[in-house]
């Protein structure tokens, strides 16, 4: 069966979740800390823990509400989770099985528990199939009649004899069909519900979950005498989180009297062999270090003597060899973004081919790098979610899939009176909320700005307006335009923007269209010297002017960029009154007149182009043309 959604209602700080509908493959719940999405999380895993025991309690009540709800009765009443799922055809088919065909009615089937920690079912079912399953031969008609009807009849016609020729009674051909079908209905409907009975019989097909959180992570050195027992009597409710965690690393090994073993060699070999496992686990997904591998040991510590006798404490040792570095440290002093993944990978190997798991990851690789954080959200999609329902929260934007926002769900705690809430549209009354949201779609569309190789960075959007208009009009007079193949990036500014290009140039090839004199800017040529930054791909605007410090309004004749100023600002600067001193426009501009917004006659430009542009003059296209023709000229070739 698939869990198709779930409602929390009145568990810590959760009054009512609403219908939280999950999806099929894998649902993300998205919200600010203390939101309420682990607690979300928790309440569906006490429904059915694939570890140990966790069962509802008193203390898990929202506490405002009681020993209000304890007079009212809503205390008893309440069922903190209730989960509905779609059945498989097997399921169906299962419970034609074992009731008879047509019995069972519905598609979907729902659990909840109380606080009492009582299950209940509720499924849709059909008692005169039921009861029409229950052919016993008599002939009798039963259509209408009950279960509890029909037992009262069995039972009579169970008691009918006959008084054979020698005198004694024996019971009818009717009679012994009637007993046999007394006892299939008190097999199969020991409430006279069919129900209940069916309830019941899904009830023990009711997927498992498997929760993982940080505390669950390994640590690199866990007394092992707690684990082998645990495995000999299968009592885990005692152990922590990390000792569970341990205890699914030794049953890689199928874990045995081994571990314990006197002999060295036998001991090691076990571990050897768990060690081999897990690393290769780790090296198929861990793309931050490909030369870590795994190696375990048992230690053995002489502990304090009782009655005369050493006691030997044996300790399960984790330790991590880099084999680039040629050095090795306890699992414990590695960072907690791999500690968190090795730890994951041995809890979950115990269920991995077990299909009737739901996995429940609370803020899983929050410790990870971001790039990593990427890995193990694909890892999710085509590992866990090939075989399993998953369920995860985070509030990290790289743990987000921007393709997939239909199975984001938005937690929001909005006070004692309403309690959290989950919502499936995407919207929230604090902007935090939404955060990682915004961080993961403004990442990937930054990431799709980026598709091409053939990247040109320039400082800010006036320039970017400068470059694809004049290229829009050069290229319609036949003339030498910006090549189709270039995407044209605004930096935000002359102090980002060697930021930009080292991020954009780690990965693409990046042209560079810069403010300056003859050379670029000291942080340009930086990134040149570091090799992050082609030298013949950065294009200083001096060059092409001859001025100390040119900026791209300088491509423009004088009187042309007046024009576009003075009808932005609505001013009446003339070339006269900004005299000949030998700077660029801008600067002149600003010392003569005032500092302005050098977007505003970019923008006028864009508004007014169709009654501007045929009256450009020659200088003005021949000094863009020049331009173009040098940035095309480093175009990439591969």
């Amino acid at each position: 069966m698939r869990l198709t959604s779930i409602r929390v209602e009145r568990f810590r700080n959760v009054l009512d979740s609403g219908d939280v509908p999950i999806d099929p493959d894998i649902t993300c719940l998205v919200g600010k800390n203390e939101s309420g999405k682990t607690n979300v999380l928790q309440a569906l895993l006490r429904l059915n823990p694939a570890q140990g025991s966790r069962d509802f309690a008193r203390l898990d009540y929202p506490t405002w509400l009681e020993k209000r709800h304890q007079r009212s009765g809503e205390f008893d009443a309440a069922l903190p989770i209730s989960a509905n799922f779609e059945l498989e055809p097997h399921d169906v088919e299962a419970v034609s099985e074992r009731f008879g065909a047509g019995v069972l009615t519905g598609s979907s089937f729902t659990v909840s528990k109380s606080y009492s920690n009582e299950l209940t079912a509720a499924v849709e079912v059909s008692e005169d199939a039921a009861v029409a399953a229950l052919a016993d031969g008599t002939g009798e008609d039963l259509s209408g009649a009950t279960l509890a009807e029909a037992a009262v009849r069995r039972k009579a016609a169970a008691g009918a004899t006959r008084t054979d020729a020698d005198g004694t009674e024996a019971p009818t051909d009717t009679a012994a069909a009637a007993t046999s079908a007394r006892a299939t209905l008190a097999e199969r409907y020991p409430d006279e519900s069919a129900e209940e009975a069916v309830g019941d019989f899904l009830l023990d097909r009711v997927p498992r979950f498997f929760y993982f959180d940080e505390y669950a992570e390994l640590a690199g050195r866990t007394r092992i005498e707690p684990l082998i027992k645990a495995l000999k009597t299968g009592a885990e409710d005692g152990l922590e989180p990390e000792h569970r965690t341990a205890l699914s690393l030794l049953q890689l090994g199928f874990a045995n009297e081994d571990l314990t073993s006197a002999d060295y060699e036998t001991r090691a070999g076990e571990m050897q062999s768990i060690a081999a496992d897990l690393t290769q686990r780790i090296q198929e997904y861990w793309r931050q270090n490909e030369y870590l591998r795994l190696q375990i040991d048992v230690e053995q510590v002489a502990a304090n003597k009782t009655n005369g006798e050493s006691i030997i404490e044996r300790y399960l040792q984790l330790r991590v060899v880099d084999d680039r570095h040629h050095h090795s440290n306890s699992l414990d002093a590695r960072s907690s973004g791999f500690r968190w993944f090795v730890s994951f990978l041995a809890a979950f190997t115990e269920f991995e081919e077990d299909e009737d798991v739901i996995i429940l990851l609370d803020e899983p690789a929050l410790a990870l790098h971001a790039r990593a954080q990427a890995d193990f959200l694909h890892f999710i999609e085509t590992t866990l979610a090939a075989h399993h329902q998953v369920l995860y929260t985070t509030h990290s934007p790289f743990m987000v899939d921007p393709g997939h926002l239909e199975r984001v769900r938005v937690v929001e705690d909005s006070g004692p009176e309403v309690g959290s809430v989950v919502r499936t549209q995407l919207m929230s009354h604090d902007p935090d909320t939404l955060s990682p949201l915004q961080g993961a779609l403004g990442y990937d569309i930054a990431q799709n700005l980026f598709v091409g190789p053939d990247n040109l960075v320039v400082e800010g959007l006036s320039d970017y307006t400068y470059l694809t208009v004049m290229s829009e009009v050069l290229r319609d007079r036949g003339r030498a335009h910006l090549d189709p193949r270039w995407r044209v990036l605004p930096a935000g500014g002359a102090g980002t923007m060697p930021a930009v290009v080292a991020l954009v140039g780690q990965e693409l090839d990046a042209t560079v269209v810069v403010d300056g004199g003859k050379r670029p800017p000291q942080k340009l040529a930086n990134l040149v010297d570091e090799g992050l930054l082609d030298g013949t791909r950065v294009i200083v605007l001096g060059e092409l002017t001859g001025l100390k410090k040119a900026d791209i309004e300088d491509l423009f004749h004088v009187d042309d960029y007046l024009r576009f100023y003075n009808g932005a600002l609505g001013a009446k600067v003339t070339t006269r009154q900004l005299g000949d001193s030998g700077d660029g426009i801008v600067s002149r501009i600003e010392r003569s007149v005032a500092k302005y917004n050098h977007n505003d006659p970019a923008n006028w430009l864009l508004e007014h182009r169709s009654e501007v542009l045929p009256s450009l003059s020659d200088e003005t296209l021949a000094g863009f043309e020049e331009l173009f023709e040098r940035i095309n000229r480093t175009l990439s070739t591969g």
